[in-house]
């Protein structure tokens, strides 16, 4: 049985419906995002007792993945300065994270604040393995310098746009073209 966004933020946050809702056009739209940014992409939310609960995850195709489990529905632990950051400044912050001994390189997060009528409800997470021996090539700098431009745009609140909301089975990903 695997749980929805719906039932996910009903157990463990106070979001209301058009929040949920809004979070929901956002994943509709986030597996172009995870292609862009070459990373997993993690969607958390504030819970009770101070804790975090990632509501969703997605993969990049671009790229492979650093979480070989699924971390839906569970607590998060190690990420909570920098989510908790991003929460109470609406910015986008970036550092380091001591991942568990399943990863051999150190992991970068950058937290996006997902800004909502005015107010941060969620945090969206970009979660890489920093790579500093390979340099990027013109197309993934192209590609993160796109992910960044979103990035800001669910920063501000002015992504995704308002409207129905997106099968994200039928949605594009990046291999289908991209034009700025």
């Amino acid at each position: 049985f695997r749980s929805t966004l719906g039932d996910l933020s009903r157990q463990f946050s106070t979001l209301e419906r058009e929040q949920v809702d809004h979070l929901q056009r956002l994943l509709g739209e986030w597996g172009l995002l995870a292609d862009l940014s070459f990373a997993d992409l993690l969607l958390y939310v504030p819970g009770d007792e101070g804790r975090w609960i990632v509501l969703a995850h997605v993969r990049p195709a671009t790229g492979q993945t650093i979480y070989q489990h699924d971390y839906v529905g569970t607590a998060a632990d190690i990420e909570k300065p920098l989510l908790q950051q991003a929460l109470t400044t609406g910015e986008i912050v970036e550092g380091e994270i001591d991942e568990d001994e399943s990863s051999a390189e150190p992991v970068r997060m950058m937290a996006i604040p997902v800004r909502f009528e005015g107010q941060v409800i969620a945090v969206l997470t970009r979660e890489w393995a920093s790579r500093s021996s390979r340099q990027p090539g013109e197309l993934e700098r192209t590609y993160v310098g796109l992910f960044q431009r979103f990035s800001q745009m669910i920063a501000d609140g002015a992504f995704p746009f308002s409207g129905p909301v997106a099968d994200s089975s039928a949605a594009p990903r990046v291999g289908d073209g991209v034009m700025v």
